[in-house]
């Protein structure tokens, strides 16, 4: 074959970036699911956004979270609701307390290294097989603000795989926002939509995580494994 000769198809993929090859995207995605199967400390703060359009109606709920771990058995899962005050749980090493901020019911048990269970319920635990997926591709670069910085991301679209809906209801691609530098998601948006979107009666429902704050394998502050309900 002429060396000179170039088909058509190969011309276009030698113009193509890099990141335009699905591999690169799965490849990403193994490293963040790996990163945080191994991360042994963390504080990580930000909210979770639902958002339901359904027959010219729009409803929006807000959660904000705290999710912070130290090995080998301390933690918190702290949720904060708009009107329902705080839900927490954590463990200081020898107690787990479960108490929430307006009821003031609270319980206290021996710690056992099963209570751990807990942090795989946090908002950021699916994170952890973040790639197990159908496809993904990059779908570019765009920069978030963590901790009151711009953090250049990774944009990583992906089909997921295992999802649950309801009949008459199809899930849309997921988008990742992925910290270049520490291989962490920093933003997801999630959702689905009705099969058919261009009836009246449609519904669509998204779901976003927002990371705010972000610190990977630091000391985390002690206050955060202490018992302060009135938080």
């Amino acid at each position: 074959m002429n060396s000179l000769s170039i088909s058509p198809l190969l011309a276009l993929l030698m113009l193509l970036p890099a990141s335009a090859f699905p591999q690169e995207a799965q490849d990403i995605l193994a490293k963040v699911a790996a990163n945080y199967q191994a991360m042994k400390n963390f504080h990580f703060e930000g909210s979770t956004t639902s958002e339901t359009k359904a027959k010219g109606v729009d409803t929006t709920s807000e959660t904000h979270f705290v999710v912070a771990y130290t090995e080998p058995d301390k933690f918190r899962v702290e949720l904060r609701y708009p009107t329902a005050g705080n839900w927490i749980r954590l463990s200081d090493g020898k107690n787990l307390y479960d108490f929430r901020t307006t009821s003031k019911d609270r319980k206290k048990e021996d710690y056992d290294p099963s209570d751990l269970r807990i942090l795989k319920g946090s908002p950021i635990s699916a994170f952890e097989f973040i790639d197990r997926v159908n496809s993904a591709r990059l779908a570019g670069s765009e920069s978030v603000t963590v901790d009151g910085k711009d953090v250049d991301c990774y944009v990583i679209e992906a089909e997921r795989s295992g999802q649950t809906l309801l009949p008459g209801m199809k899930a849309l691609p997921t988008r990742y926002w992925v910290d270049k530098a520490r291989l962490i998601v920093l933003r997801q948006v999630s959702g689905s939509r009705s099969e058919d979107s261009a009836s009246v009666n449609s519904t669509e429902n998204t779901r976003t995580i927002t990371i705010t704050a972000a610190h990977v394998n630091e000391p985390v502050p002690a206050t955060l494994f202490a018992v302060n309900p009135g938080r």
